[in-house]
């Protein structure tokens, strides 16, 4: 895997398959928070987090899937320590 990005909320890393990231992220820090996405399937492998979908939010805890439509809005606030498997169409 290759690291593709490291900061304060975390990392990512690319995978040799196409559209598929390893990411873990910092508790508190928010990810894909965004409405412009292909269509993403989410496996939270550790930790809790918050998602937020259009407008419902919930807590989720590992082991988790997700799914994500396309250009819909979505965010994922970390409420623990995470990790996540993200797999774009």
């Amino acid at each position: 895997m290759k690291l593709i990005k490291s900061d304060e909320k975390g990392k990512t890393f690319e995978t040799s398959t196409p559209n598929f990231k390893v990411l873990y992220r910092n508790k508190n820090s928010i990810a894909e928070d965004n409405t412009e996405n292909p269509e993403e399937l989410i496996f939270l492998i550790t930790g809790d987090a918050e998602i937020t979908l259009k407008k419902k939010t919930w807590t989720a805890t590992a082991p988790t899937q997700i799914n994500f439509p396309t250009n819909t809005y979505h965010k994922i606030k970390a409420l623990t320590d995470i990790s996540f498997i993200v797999f774009e169409n």
